[in-house]
C-alpha cells in the first residue's frame, strides 16, 4: 500500500472516530452542564490543569521520539517502555505530596480530597501509550479509532448516570478514569495481538538517542501547555471556581470540535510528513494541504459557533449558562486563530526540530501571563478573552516569520492562501445565520416559533450557504479530497 493510501485509509478512520467523539463528548458536556452546573467544571477544570501539565511531564515526548526514529530496536522499545510506566508512578506519588499545596493556590479545600483520585490516571495511561505511538508510526489507524470511540463512549456514559445519581465532582472523575482505563486496556490488547509487548529488560544507552529529542519536545509541550492551559489557571486563582465554570464550559464548547478535527489530521499529517521530509517541495505542499483542509472545517464550525451562540446556550445548556455567550463568541475567533498552529506542529517534528518549537513557547512564556493578568484585571473573563484574541493574531504572523519561513523557505503567499479562501465562504455563512437570527427576533410570526426550531434553521441554512460557496469556487479541490478520501 502507497503512502498516500495509507494516509487516506487514516483519514476514513479517524474521522469516523472524529464525529463519533465529538457526538459523544458534546453530548456528555451538555448533559453535565445541566445537571451539575458552573462550579463542578470549574473544580474539574482546576484539577485537569495540573494532571495535564504532570501528564505531559511523564510522558518526556518519547512517543513522538519513536515516531521520528526510523527504525527502533526491541531493547529499545522495551527500555521505554519501562521508563514510561516508572515515571507515571512517580507523577502519582509527587502529585499526592503536592496536594496540599495546589489546594492552597486555588484557595478551594475539596481539591486535596479529589486530587489523588484523579491523579490514578498516571497509573493507567503509561501502559498503553507506547502502543499508541507504533500504531501511529505504522499508520494504522483502524484500531486506534475503535479504541477511542469505546472508551469516549465509556467515560461519557459512567459520568452521565453517576451525575444522575447525584454523585457531582465524583461523576466527572470517574468518568475520566473510565475512559482512560479503557484506552490503555484496550491499547495493551492491541499490542498483545499484533506481537508489540516489550520485554522484561531495561537498557539507559537505549534510550538515550530518545532522550535528545524527547527532552527538547517535553520542553516544549510543557512550555505550550503552560502557555494554553495558564488562562485557566489564572482565572481560577483570581476570579473563583464559578468563573472558571463558566471559563472551563465557554473553552470546551469551542475547543471540543477543534481539537478533535485537528487531532485526526495531526496524527496522521505527523508521520507521513516524516517520510517525505527530504524532500522540501512535497514537504511544503503538505503542509499547506494541512493547514487548508484544517481551516476548511475549522472556520465554518467555529464562526458558525459564535453566529448561533445567542439561541444555542439557552437551548442547549438552559439559562444558567447565558453568561458565557459573548464569552463563547469570543473564544471561538481565538480558537479559530490557535488551530493554526496545530499543522505547524506536525511540521516542526516532522522535520526533527523540538528545538524550535521550545524556543518559541519559551518566547511567549515571558509575557503572556502577564498579558492574561492585566485582561483578567481589566476586564474579568471577557477581558482574558479579548487579550487571548488580540494575542493570538498577532502570534499568526510571527509564527510564519520565525517558524515557517524558518523551515519552508519565503512562502508567505502560500501560507496565507491556503486559509483565506475559507475564512472568506464563512464570512457570508455568518452573515446569512445573523440575519436569519434578527428576523426571529422581530417578525412576530416567527419568533413564536420553538427556540429549537430557530436553532436548527440558522445551523441548516448557514451549512447550505457554506457548503454551496465552498462546492461551487472549489469544485476541483473538493473533488481531490473525495478521490483521495474514498481511495479511488
Amino acid at each position: 500500500m502507497s503512502l498516500v493510501q495509507s494516509a487516506a485509509r487514516g483519514t476514513r478512520w479517524t474521522t469516523l472516530s472524529m464525529l463519533m467523539v465529538t457526538i459523544t463528548q458534546l453530548i456528555r458536556l451538555v448533559v453535565l452542564g445541566r445537571i451539575l452546573g458552573p462550579e463542578a467544571f470549574g473544580l474539574l477544570a482546576m484539577m485537569l490543569v495540573v494532571t495535564g501539565f504532570a501528564e505531559l511531564l511523564g510522558q518526556m515526548g518519547l512517543s513522538e521520539a519513536i515516531i521520528q526514529q526510523p527504525d527502533p530496536s526491541q531493547i529499545e522499545l522495551s527500555s521505554l517502555y519501562w521508563l514510561n510506566i516508572s515515571l507515571g508512578g512517580l507523577l502519582y506519588i509527587v502529585l499526592i505530596l503536592a496536594s496540599p499545596l495546589i489546594t492552597i493556590l486555588y484557595s478551594a479545600p475539596e481539591l486535596e480530597r479529589f486530587l489523588p483520585w484523579v491523579a490514578l490516571t498516571f497509573l493507567i495511561s503509561p501502559w498503553g501509550v507506547q502502543f499508541k505511538a507504533l500504531l501511529q508510526k505504522q499508520l494504522n489507524f483502524k484500531p486506534l479509532a475503535i479504541i477511542e470511540m469505546l472508551a469516549a463512549i465509556s467515560g461519557a456514559l459512567l459520568a452521565i448516570v453517576l451525575a444522575w445519581q447525584g454523585y457531582g465532582v465524583w461523576s466527572l472523575i470517574w468518568g475520566a478514569l473510565a475512559q482512560s482505563t479503557v484506552t490503555a486496556l484496550s491499547l495493551v490488547l492491541v499490542g498483545w495481538h499484533r506481537q508489540m509487548l516489550p520485554g522484561f529488560c531495561f537498557n539507559i544507552r537505549a534510550v538515550k538517542p530518545y532522550l535528545s529529542f524527547g527532552l527538547h519536545l517535553m520542553g516544549s509541550n510543557m512550555l505550550n501547555y503552560f502557555n494554553s492551559r495558564i488562562d485557566q489557571v489564572l482565572v481560577g486563582v483570581l476570579l473563583g471556581p464559578q468563573a472558571l465554570g463558566y471559563y472551563s464550559m465557554a473553552f470546551n464548547l469551542v475547543l471540543q470540535p477543534v481539537s478533535i478535527i485537528n487531532s485526526v489530521l495531526t496524527q496522521i499529517a505527523f508521520p507521513v510528513l516524516t517520510r517525505v521530509r527530504s524532500d522540501k517541495l512535497r514537504l511544503k505542499r503538505g503542509y499547506f494541504k494541512m493547514l487548508d483542509l484544517l481551516t476548511s472545517i475549522n472556520a465554518p464550525v467555529l464562526i458558525g459557533i459564535a453566529a448561533v451562540a445567542p439561541l444555542l446556550i439557552p437551548v442547549v445548556l438552559g439559562n444558567q449558562w447565558l453568561p458565557i455567550i459573548l464569552l463563547i463568541q469570543i473564544l471561538a475567533l481565538f480558537s479559530l486563530v490557535r488551530s493554526t498552529g496545530n499543522a505547524g506542529g506536525s511540521l516542526i517534528l516532522a522535520c526533527g526540530r523540538a528545538d524550535i518549537a521550545f524556543y518559541w513557547n519559551l518566547m511567549l512564556f515571558a509575557f503572556v501571563p502577564l498579558a492574561i493578568v492585566a485582561g483578567a484585571k481589566l476586564g474579568g473573563l471577557q477581558g482574558v478573552a479579548w487579550t487571548l484574541l488580540g494575542l493570538q493574531t498577532v502570534l499568526l504572523f510571527a509564527w510564519y516569520y520565525f517558524v515557517v519561513k524558518k523551515l519552508l523557505g519565503n512562502s508567505f503567499s502560500g501560507f496565507i492562501g491556503s486559509m483565506l479562501p475559507s475564512l472568506l465562504f464563512a464570512v457570508p455563512m455568518a452573515a446569512v445565520v445573523a440575519g436569519v437570527g434578527f428576523c426571529f427576533d422581530t417578525v412576530l410570526l416567527l419568533s413564536t416559533l420553538p427556540a429549537a426550531l430557530q436553532l436548527a434553521v440558522q445551523i441548516l441554512l448557514g451549512g447550505v450557504v457554506y457548503s454551496g460557496l465552498y462546492f461551487f469556487f472549489r469544485q476541483k479541490f473538493v473533488k481531490q479530497q473525495l478521490k483521495l478520501f474514498l481511495n479511488r
